[in-house]
């Protein structure tokens, strides 16, 4: 079982519903601000960056507005796992990437180490799915307690564009492996290859 979620940019119009729901479904912190690409790699570069489990980024292309998702990639090779010094951060048997809360102490090690920005630590205590308390780091996690019932993350059921696809690569009658099997490769696109993660998040448009 390998979890994934295949996202198509050419279908997303940044209405930023799945943030929403994200947000109130771990209890987040959700910023109603698209940020534009470039002061949010300015904000990450200077340590300056507030992160959400989910974040919608705005970039310009040609006049064209293109809106890019992001949150955990939930990495084949995590770096976050492979520095976390308490085992707080680790992969689960299903390729998501988790934290156990009781074992993070908020050294930020995972927060440096991912190369998305995709971590921050905890403002306000949460009591679902898994109580949090302050100070710790969180992210996101595909929204395993509704997964492992069956369902599937909030952000993939809200978007009425279906611009987000969840699923088990090692079903092929998974969502997400009849979609990767009809599109073409050279459109499938993951970020930073150069770094060798191996994101379990894809990108078709992007």
């Amino acid at each position: 079982m390998k979890y994934a979620m295949l996202i198509d940019l050419r279908r997303c119009i940044g209405c930023r519903a799945c943030m929403a729901v994200c947000a109130q479904e771990n209890s987040a912190l959700f910023d109603y601000r698209s940020e534009d690409a470039g002061v949010w790699l300015t904000k990450w570069a200077v340590g300056e960056l507030d992160n959400y489990n989910l974040r919608i980024l705005e970039v310009h292309k040609g006049g064209v507005v293109q809106y890019i998702s992001l949150s955990c990639m939930h990495c084949e090779n995590p770096p976050c796992v492979a520095v976390c010094p308490t085992g707080a951060s680790y992969k689960d048997k299903n390729g998501i990437v988790k934290i156990d809360y009781q074992k993070c102490v908020g050294c930020k090690a995972c927060m440096a180490a991912c190369p998305y920005g995709a971590r921050y630590v905890r403002k306000t205590a949460k009591s679902y799915p898994l109580p949090a308390p302050v100070g710790v780091v969180d992210k996101c996690n595909f929204c395993y307690h509704l997964v492992e019932k069956g369902g599937v993350p909030r952000c993939v059921a809200i978007c009425h564009t279906r611009a987000r696809i969840f699923g088990d690569l090692d079903d092929p009658n998974s969502p997400i492996s009849q979609a990767l099997k009809i599109l073409d490769p050279r459109s499938i696109k993951t970020l930073r290859d150069d770094l060798n993660t191996k994101p379990k998040v894809f990108y078709v448009g992007l």
